[in-house]
């Protein structure tokens, strides 16, 4: 189906709760913790729960290392726009890094 005509606002909430539904009884249950998904768009827009992460990270970081929060912020969403678009370019043309061979043959394996 198509969400060409479908609010930005509805598919980051659609994604939220899949991700909720999907991760959020383990996370809680096995590991003990809190789950906020982290939905961005390929074009870097960020849903409400994703900004409330960067607003409580922005602050902590900008308190303990004493810079203001607007810098720590505009770092935090630079550097993740950047990882958001090296994803797209891996996921385009694939990755262009040498993939280390190991030589399997001289290998023991204990069991």
């Amino acid at each position: 189906p198509s969400h060409l005509n479908t609010p930005l606002d509805q598919l980051y909430r659609r994604n939220e709760c899949s991700k909720k539904q999907s991760y959020g009884k383990r996370v809680r249950e096995v590991e003990g913790g809190a789950f906020s998904p982290l939905v961005m768009n390929t074009a870097g827009g960020i849903a409400n729960e994703f900004q409330k992460v960067l607003k409580t990270l922005s602050t902590r970081i900008s308190n303990r290392t004493e810079e203001p929060y607007s810098e720590v912020m505009a770092h935090l969403r630079t550097r993740l726009r950047f990882c958001l678009l090296r994803s797209c370019l891996i996921a385009l043309r694939g990755n262009r890094r040498k993939i280390a061979i190991t030589n399997l043959a001289n290998t023991e394996l204990v069991i």
